[in-house]
């Protein structure tokens, strides 16, 4: 009788978010701030005040001063990373990697609706992540 030696363990469909590996794709571990809700692989994420992680372009309350001279800013987070994985940030602070090197897909870069991810091409050449315009097929 035939031993059955191998079974399917999951399924690959490619994303096209990495557009080449002419630049090394690296990633680094982070943690996404807890209440971002259900994010996709691709998201752009920047550094929140308290280290963690949240989706660029979203605002975030900062208070300066004291007393009568307090004031309450809003100011926008930047860009620092592509997260690697889906994962959802509802309930708790969850443990991942952002790529902090590569080539990647500029369609494929989630951001909020209403902005671009090539406000942000300039920063992101800096840190490392080059952004190329792949052709569908």
């Amino acid at each position: 009788m035939g031993e059955q030696l191998f079974r399917k363990a999951g399924e690959f469909v490619p994303d096209r978010l990495i557009a080449d590996v002419s630049i090394p794709v690296t990633a680094k571990g982070i943690k996404v701030a807890k209440g971002e809700g259900k994010l996709k692989r691709g998201t752009l994420l920047g550094i929140a005040a308290d280290g963690t992680y949240k989706r660029t372009d979203t605002e975030e309350g900062a208070k300066a001063g004291e007393g009568d001279g307090e004031t309450t800013t809003t100011p926008a987070i930047g860009a620092d990373c592509i997260l690697t994985d889906d994962v959802d940030a509802t309930a708790s602070e969850v443990v991942t990697t952002g790529y902090v090197t590569g080539a990647f897909n500029a369609a494929a870069i989630i951001v909020p609706e209403g902005k671009t991810v090539s406000a942000h091409e300039a920063t992101l050449r800096q840190l490392g992540i080059f952004l190329r315009a792949v052709q569908e097929y």
